[in-house]
């Protein structure tokens, strides 16, 4: 009996051998796959890392490129204002110089009231209005008398 019991633990142990190298063989597969799915992971982070980078790098130098164009048209724009803010005062105190009432000089250039009284506030003296101004006064006044009668009327 003995050779029976010999000859069933070497055909044992070579069942779990062939077990073990499959088990082995399993987990080295498993290992592979687990490894390449990994690194296609990182590759992909790695990817999606340097295209958020880059986006947000473009939505920061189009934020740059906005407020400098925003800056340059508020220049651009106080620049004009400065210049016309006056001559429109000087016109509105020549109207003004000729009892027209802040409403009437309104309702003639087509102003808001508030307006045309913030800009009266910010004239110069009737007397230092530009020439060219004075020139068109007359018919500036017939006008206004004009537009005047035909409002109240």
């Amino acid at each position: 009996m003995m050779g029976k019991t010999t000859n069933d633990a070497v055909t044992a142990r070579e069942t779990a051998r062939k077990r073990l190298l499959a088990l082995n063989a399993d987990r080295a597969a498993r290992d592979a796959r687990i490894e390449a799915a990994a690194a296609k992971v990182i590759t992909t982070a790695g990817k999606l890392t340097a295209a958020t980078a880059a986006a947000d790098a473009a939505r920061a130098d189009a934020r740059t490129a906005h407020e400098a164009a925003l800056t340059r048209i508020d220049a651009t724009r106080a620049a004009a204002v400065g210049k016309a803010e006056p001559a429109v005062a000087a016109g509105l105190v020549e109207l003004t110089a000729e009892k027209l009432s802040p409403a009437d000089v309104a309702a003639l250039t087509d102003l808001p009231v508030a307006e045309v009284k913030r800009l009266l506030k910010s004239a110069p003296a009737a007397s230092s209005a530009p020439a060219t101004t004075a020139a068109v006064l007359p018919v500036a006044v017939d006008s206004v008398r004009a537009d005047a009668a035909a409002l109240a009327g």
